[in-house]
């Protein structure tokens, strides 16, 4: 593996024993999928989960990031001013709050940016088309590769902690634009004007399940297709599958046209997709067994400051239902932002509990002991708290209006 004098210096321990283990970190796994080199990234993403002993060793004689790292939501809904109001059991917390003091004192020291936002791009991590970077989380990964253009690996923890140790990551698979190609076209035979956001999270759901990881190109979708639209189309992609690059011709940066995004080659399979299929997919999360909602969870991905405008409109003047919860995921900067202006205070007012966390709830998903029907607009969230709970909570998805019509009479308002 070809290194530059600066990787053999991190190498041998010249610049201190933490960056020492983080290049041969990368330099053992780069070998393993025969990496030729590193290249610099213009920045990093990490997950604030890791053990704090993992981040004290990996960080010892660092004395600040090299490259701007964000950091992903809190995980395991776990925030530690809001737990309390969430319902959330107290020993669990205490165990969380203890790690998370020890690793914000690291961050703190060494520049880590506490976005805590699965987002980055709205919390001033942007990157622009065709940077290098290294992020963790599915939805901020395959945005990035997809919306913003940027090149990003599907790195786990520890190679990401370790990019944004050395500002290097290891140059193979998708920061390679042979890479990068679709393979497989998605004709979409409805009218995105007349979509909800459940909508395109089925669409994106059901895709992923058919290509698994093969970069798709979404035919038929308008200019018109706002960000939070394009947010709940691709997330789900890269959880029901394992899909990279969504590119939706005529809107995403490489993708002016189909051709473009299928690298001048011919696609190895056609899809179209209607409301048959949409109806289908949804049919997936409306097994509930009774019709009360106890919880109701917005934010996955991050809700955004146009959706916190969506959500305040739709709440206004109502309150939450005695019998159910509400539970907002959103980045801290975009929390003052809503209150500024007033959208935060009438959501809380109703009810709401907003938390910097990831409600998803992965891994520990320490939902109160009582929920047994959860309803979400995000299928990602379905996904994966369905499987965290092992069958003993229920969840329904459906459009933004209807679940928190639902948490404000806590009973299913699905059709």
């Amino acid at each position: 593996m070809q290194l530059t004098r600066y990787e053999e210096e991190m190498a041998s321990g010249k610049h201190g024993p933490g960056l020492e283990k983080a290049i041969n970190i990368l330099i053992k796994f780069g070998r393993s999928c025969s990496v030729e080199k590193f290249v610099p990234i213009a920045s990093a993403h990490t997950m604030p989960k890791e053990p704090p002993e993992l981040l004290m060793e990996l960080t010892e004689g660092v004395e600040a990031v090299p490259v701007l790292t964000t950091l992903h939501p809190l995980m395991s809904a776990f925030n530690p001013d809001k737990w309390m109001a969430m319902g959330i059991r107290e020993d669990f917390a205490l165990s969380e709050l203890k790690d998370h003091e020890k690793r914000q004192a690291i961050y703190k020291k060494l520049g880590f940016i506490q976005t805590y936002s699965c987002l980055p791009m709205h919390v001033g991590n942007l990157p622009r088309i065709g940077d290098y970077i290294s992020w963790i989380g599915s939805c901020a990964q395959i945005i990035a590769n997809s919306i913003i253009g940027a090149r990003t690996n599907k790195d786990g923890t520890i190679v990401n902690l370790c990019s944004a140790l050395t500002g290097r990551a290891l140059y193979y698979g998708l920061l390679k634009d042979e890479n990068r190609r679709a393979s497989v076209v998605v004709r979409v035979r409805m009218d995105a004007a007349e979509m909800t956001d459940d909508d395109f999270g089925a669409l994106g759901y059901y895709v992923g399940e058919k290509v698994w990881n093969k970069n798709v190109v979404f035919e038929g979708i308008s200019r018109e297709i706002t960000f939070d639209q394009l947010k709940y189309l691709i997330a789900p992609a890269a959880t029901s599958g394992s899909v990279h690059v969504c590119h939706v011709a005529g809107v995403t940066p490489e993708a002016p046209t189909t051709e473009a995004a299928l690298g001048g080659q011919k696609p190895e399979e056609v899809i179209t997709v209607d409301r048959i299929q949409i109806e289908k997919t949804k049919e997936k999360y409306r097994q509930a067994s009774s019709d009360q909602v106890d919880l109701v969870v917005i934010g996955c991905p991050h809700v955004t400051i146009e959706e916190a405008a969506r959500v305040a409109g739709i709440i206004r003047g109502k309150k939450i239902s005695d019998n159910s919860r509400l539970w907002l995921a959103m980045s801290e900067p975009t929390y003052c932002l809503a209150r500024t202006m007033g959208f935060a205070d009438e959501i809380e007012k109703a009810g709401g509990v907003f938390s910097n966390t990831c409600l998803a709830t992965i891994p520990d998903s320490p939902i109160p002991d009582s929920v047994r029907t959860v309803m979400t607009n995000s299928f990602k969230a379905a996904h994966y708290i369905t499987a965290l709970q092992k069958g003993k909570v229920k969840v329904v998805v459906g459009s933004l209006k209807q679940c928190l019509q639902s948490a404000v009479s806590g009973k299913l308002e699905v059709n």
